[in-house]
């Protein structure tokens, strides 16, 4: 559907909490909804350089709205991202919650949980992250008139995950398939935690979304390889948004009306709802991004692994 950010709402009063904030679709995310009220804006990154640089940024943007640099990576242990958060968000709720953070493609390696590198980045890290912060959204939830959302950015790389979807014997296997299907893989588990999360917590509409082919960083740190070859040759042609309108889809998704939103759903851009993959269609979904079954499971999976974790 046509989106311009100029129809964006304003923000008067939200607390809004980004990951991956300091460059790419993070980055503009961020400065584009800094110039509709928010009241605070807490975002993080792994570079405190380009943090500090963004915050000053956004505040020459939006003056009246405070901003925090929070310097995390979320392939660090538990204990270090519960510290990071515990100091540094001290809001006493939050209305929206952008799980915008990721790599792509990586070297074969472990998160400090002892995840292989792409699942615990992508996915279980901001797991870790939900689950410090979901109190204060459910509270949040309970204020009136609140409309509190979880945004997670997915990719139609979901469709190279293994054809079980989660390999959930080899997630702590550094090289366990190949560099695709493990990121595939995490890409699935963005898609599956925003559609478990409609069902236990229906008062936070949680989605998840594909930004498109989009020129950024993200190869940045990828393993050399064909696809990464073609993949940055692409950043020469039309084909590949800025990532201003990257950012498109998680604005949309993050601000649009309430009621054109289906709860647990994936979008592609803008606001699309995927028919299936095809050769031609890089915006399709695959069937088992709807499997219940499995969604269930990884979300019982990630319970056990979480354990009490709690701010």
């Amino acid at each position: 559907m046509p989106f311009d950010p100029k129809d964006i709402p304003e923000l008067t009063g939200k607390v809004i909490f980004i990951t991956g904030g300091t460059t790419g679709i993070g980055k503009s995310t961020l400065l584009e909804l800094a110039r509709h009220g928010a009241a605070h804006i807490y975002f993080t990154g792994r570079n405190a350089t380009a943090g500090a640089a963004v915050l000053a940024e956004a505040q020459k943007l939006a003056p009246s709205t405070r901003f925090t640099f929070i310097k995390s990576d979320l392939a660090a242990s538990r204990e270090q991202i519960k510290n990071e958060i515990a100091s540094n968000f001290t809001s006493d709720r939050l209305d929206m919650l952008i799980a915008n953070a990721g790599i792509m493609a990586t070297p074969a390696g472990l998160t400090a949980e002892g995840f292989e590198t792409q699942f615990g980045t992508n996915y279980f890290g901001h797991a870790i992250l939900l689950r410090l912060l979901l109190p204060k959204m459910l509270r949040t939830a309970e204020l009136p008139g609140r409309d509190v959302r979880l945004i997670v950015l997915s990719s139609f790389g979901h469709t190279m995950a293994p054809e079980q979807g989660i390999d959930f014997d080899n997630l702590r296997v550094p090289e366990a398939g190949t560099t695709w299907t493990r990121y595939g893989q995490s890409k699935l588990a963005d898609i599956l935690l925003a559609k478990a999360m409609s069902k236990r917590y229906p008062q936070v509409t949680s989605l998840s979304v594909h930004p498109g082919l989009v020129k950024t960083e993200l190869s940045g740190r990828s393993e050399p390889s064909m696809m990464v070859r073609f993949f940055n040759l692409l950043t020469y042609t039309p084909f590949m948004k800025s990532a201003e309108t990257g950012a498109y889809n998680t604005l949309w998704a993050a601000t649009t009306d309430k009621g054109d939103l289906v709860n647990g759903g994936y979008y592609a851009p803008v606001g699309k709802v995927p028919g299936k993959v095809s050769s031609f269609n890089e915006s399709g979904m695959s069937d088992i991004c709807n499997d219940e079954a499995l969604a269930d499971r990884l979300w019982e999976w990630t319970e056990r692994e979480l354990g009490e974790q709690q701010l």
